[in-house]
């Protein structure tokens, strides 16, 4: 197993202990689409762990933009790579032929 991955589940459960243990409610204040505010109590529960899910997802969606981004550049540099193979592989070729034709 990875070593983030077993931090993530320690830390999910030290977090997730200490939200049981706090079972309170809590008063949760945000805005809707048209600008006014609402509030809603909610246990401190829920607030811990939808605060925690939404930053998992964000680190989630962080490093699968990160290994797209990294496949792209891995997937030209083979192409640049097979370009520049077969561009040598013309001179040395062209090469050969002119040192052959010299030879003659």
């Amino acid at each position: 197993m990875p070593v983030k991955f077993i931090i993530f589940i320690i830390l999910a459960i030290i977090v997730s202990v200490l939200a049981v243990k706090n079972m309170d409610l809590v008063e949760v204040s945000f805005y809707d689409f048209y600008l006014n505010s609402h509030n809603v109590r909610v246990p401190l529960l829920v607030v811990v762990l939808a605060s925690l899910s939404f930053g998992f997802f964000l680190a989630w969606l962080d490093g699968f933009i990160a290994k797209l981004k990294l496949k792209a550049t891995i997937r030209r540099n083979g192409k640049a790579i097979q370009s520049l193979t077969e561009e040598l592989e013309r001179y040395k070729k062209s090469a050969l032929s002119e040192h052959n034709e010299s030879g003659k």
